[in-house]
Formats: C-alpha cells, structure tokens, sequence
C-alpha cells in the first residue's frame, strides 16, 4: 500500500513539473541584446561585442535594447560588462556627447582642446556649431607677455595661423557649461536666465602634437577663429 502511494506521489510530482515545463516553454520570450564582452566608455560598438538572449517577459529589464541593429554603430558613454544587458539611453551617436557634450566626433589621433575667448567677437560673434571647420589664428597679446605698449612699443604683433579646417566640438560658457544656444547663450524658453551667458571658450579638436603649441599660444595670445561655411 505504502508503495503504491509513493508511486502515485511521484507521478503526480512528475506531471505536475511536465505541466510547469509546457506552461514556461509555451510562454512567448523576449530577445533582449547583452554585452558579449567587456566594452570600454567612448567605443565604437560591433556586432561581434554583443548578442541577444532570449528571457520570459517578466525577466526582460524595461530599458534594454531588443535588437543588435539597435546598437550597433552606436558609442558607449559608460563601460559595459560582459553578460551586462545593453540599455540605450547610454548610448551615443557621436562619441563624448553624452559625458562631453560633443556635438561632432573627436578624430583618431586628436585631442579636444578648449579655446578661451574673452569676447564672442573672437568667435565670428558666436555664430558657430559643432561640426563647423574653423580656421585658428592667434595674436600676440601685450598684455598678458608683459611686452611695452603705447607710442614706445614695437612694431604691431605678427598673427600666427594655428591651424586651418580645424573641426568645432562644443561651445562652452565662461563656466565651463555647454552653450545649447550660441544666439541667446542657452537653450531658452520659461527656465531660460534673464542674462544668458555667453559664449566663453570653443572647443576644437587639434593633432596630439600641437598641444604644446596651442597651450603656449593660450599664455601669450588672443585666439580669433575665421568660419568659411561650406568648406571641406
């Protein structure tokens, strides 16, 4: 007798887990994309980075990518670990622009430099975007070499061309903050301050070897920046 129930029990033990099984498989699953290694903030993400995993809908996080086109070609703003799920709101178009405000990408090879300017004048009034080509043009300023000025200075200072076709990144203020707006000096609307600040530094991209060049310039010199619109 006592056999015969253990017999039952481990039927019904055995039904009731095929029962669960054909509940789980039958349910529709979700494919959600998932690092397949560890990718580094500011890379360009490949197909062969990531993956997709299917999981029952419960277990698929809201803010996951579903799909590796969606993703791939895309810039990671922060690092991603392998077996990580991929969510798109920390993905990026351009590389920097979430962590830097970048609104072109930085070129192999170059670094982000920032430009002080002391007046939007210097800047073609303010009337520059990321993605603009520039040309940098510094001017020896007497007043921060400490050189004589009035009827007993020396001849008028030579310009030095710094670089041309130089590719705009960002717009700053003079605190730093990204300028949304180079026309009103923020992105306006209700919230917009009564005076807006201005334009205080452009951020260009340089050769890696010119820093040293355009850091001294920034000691001894104005920067002025022409834009040819439409150049290559």
């Amino acid at each position: 007798m006592r056999g015969r129930r253990t017999a039952y029990a481990v039927i019904f033990l055995v039904a009731g887990l095929a029962t669960a099984g054909v509940f789980y498989v039958s349910q529709p699953g979700v494919e959600i994309v998932q690092a397949r290694a560890d990718i580094a903030p500011l890379t360009e993400i490949t197909a062969d980075m990531v993956g997709t995993v299917r999981v029952a809908p419960a277990d698929a996080p809201a803010d996951a990518a579903h799909a590796v086109g969606d993703v791939v070609g895309q810039y990671t703003s922060v690092p991603i670990l392998a077996g990580e799920d991929v969510d798109p709101r920390v993905l990026e178009r351009t590389p920097g622009q979430l962590e830097f405000g970048f609104g072109a990408p930085l070129p192999a090879g170059m670094v982000a430099f920032a430009l002080p300017l002391a007046d939007p004048a210097q800047a073609v009034g303010a009337a520059l975007a990321p993605g603009a080509k520039v040309e940098v043009i510094a001017v020896p300023n007497a007043l921060k070499t400490g050189a004589d000025v009035g009827p007993a200075a020396s001849a008028a200072p030579t310009p030095a061309v710094m670089g041309e076709g130089v590719t705009v990144l960002a717009l700053r203020t003079a605190d730093g903050q990204p300028l949304t707006d180079p026309g009103t000096g923020s992105a306006g609307g209700a919230n917009a301050p009564l005076v807006p600040p201005k334009l205080g530094s452009v951020v260009v991209a340089i050769p890696a070897a010119q820093v040293p060049a355009f850091a001294a310039a920034a000691l001894d010199s104005t920067f002025y920046l022409a834009l040819a619109p439409g150049a290559p």
